[in-house]
């Protein structure tokens, strides 16, 4: 089993970063390494974080992040990322570029051009999970699971978490006030 942080949208709240990435490597075993997604719009935030030994980061920038377009280290932080996480393909956007405040369209097409399994994105705030069906959108080649972890900067804030294994993904999601 594999399980993936999913963080979106945290707008200068660092010290809740901060607390749910330390709560989740407290859930580790020894030698594991915590994998966190940040999809944008704080990236400032996720730079500011504690450094941490045993992370592995993924990000894309978000609208809000026009500042941080690379990391402390020099990488160019894309808008837009294809990742594995076991067997499947995971598309990441912040999803401002792809309008998905208004349509969900762009994004599946996109995911499914990049024949990703899972497409991953932030910008609304709104928790999100969403079963799209082949065909059920025009150019869309593949089913695709769309998934947005909600905005961690928000009021009660929220998160996403995906645990995988030989035989599956699941998606879910988390409240920031139900973690103290």
């Amino acid at each position: 089993m594999r399980d993936v942080l999913i963080v979106s949208d945290t707008h200068g709240r660092v010290s809740r970063l901060n607390e749910l990435i330390e709560r989740r490597q407290g859930l580790l075993k020894d030698g594991e390494v915590l994998t966190l997604i940040y999809l944008g719009d704080g990236l400032s935030d996720l730079f500011s974080c504690r450094q941490y030994d045993n992370i592995i980061v993924h990000a894309v920038r978000g609208n809000c992040d026009a500042l941080d377009r690379f990391s402390p280290y020099g990488e160019e932080i894309p808008l837009y990322r294809v990742i594995n996480v076991g067997k499947y393909r995971v598309f990441m956007a912040h999803g401002h570029t792809l309008s998905v405040k208004s349509t969900r369209d762009e994004l599946c097409r996109e995911a499914s051009r990049l024949c990703a399994d899972i497409a991953l994105f932030g910008h609304t705030h709104a928790p999100c999970l969403e079963y799209i069906k082949k065909g059920s959108v025009r150019g869309l080649e593949r089913d695709i699971v769309l998934f947005n972890p909600g905005s961690l900067g928000d009021y009660e804030g929220s998160f996403g978490n995906l645990s995988v294994s030989d035989n599956g993904f699941l998606l879910s999601h988390g409240k920031y006030h139900s973690i103290k």
